[in-house]
């Protein structure tokens, strides 16, 4: 299985994972709800989707919630993400921003907001996911790498590809 790769390039992070699956249906995963629900968030904790609107300028806003009992005090915590749309290019990329909010989808303005460029691309018996996540300034990055989200976002992939190439 093709782990994922990662490198940080100014004020950018980058990772990249290759997925046993038609690019369609990568594409897919990213732009429906009902998929999304199945995958986003690290292993052991459960999304729901409040809105979700797919199109420039539409909002997807959603709540990650741990429910497994052995990552300790996550347990129970809540996170709540707010996305915009900026582009959409059927089965080859997606862009939007993407920023910490609360459960009104009142953007926290001490967390970074980055923009996030997904593409994918055909390779041989599947897709190349690669995804840039740009911040402001590199402290920001940097922030958010401290808080593992590397490993989190490897962890969501994870469980993307035990879906896709079943």
């Amino acid at each position: 299985m093709e782990k994922v790769k990662s490198q940080i390039e100014g004020k950018t992070l980058v990772v990249e994972r290759s997925f046993n699956a038609p690019r369609a249906l990568v594409f897919e995963a990213f732009s429906t709800p009902a998929h999304l629900e199945a995958w986003w968030g690290p292993a052991g904790w459960k999304t729901e989707v409040r809105t979700f609107e797919f199109e420039p300028g539409g909002t997807w806003h959603y709540k990650m919630t741990c429910v497994d009992k052995e990552q300790g005090d996550y347990y129970g915590m809540e996170s709540w993400g707010k996305s915009t749309f900026l582009e959409i290019d059927p089965h080859r990329k997606i862009v939007y921003t993407d920023a910490f909010s609360d459960a009104d989808g009142h953007v926290n303005p001490e967390l970074p907001v980055m923009t996030i460029t997904n593409e994918f691309v055909d390779i041989p018996n599947g897709t190349l996911f690669i995804s840039r996540s740009e911040f402001t300034d590199a402290e920001s990055l940097q922030q958010v790498v401290e808080m593992g989200a590397v490993e989190g976002f490897s962890s969501q992939l994870e469980r993307l590809d035990a879906i896709v190439s079943r």
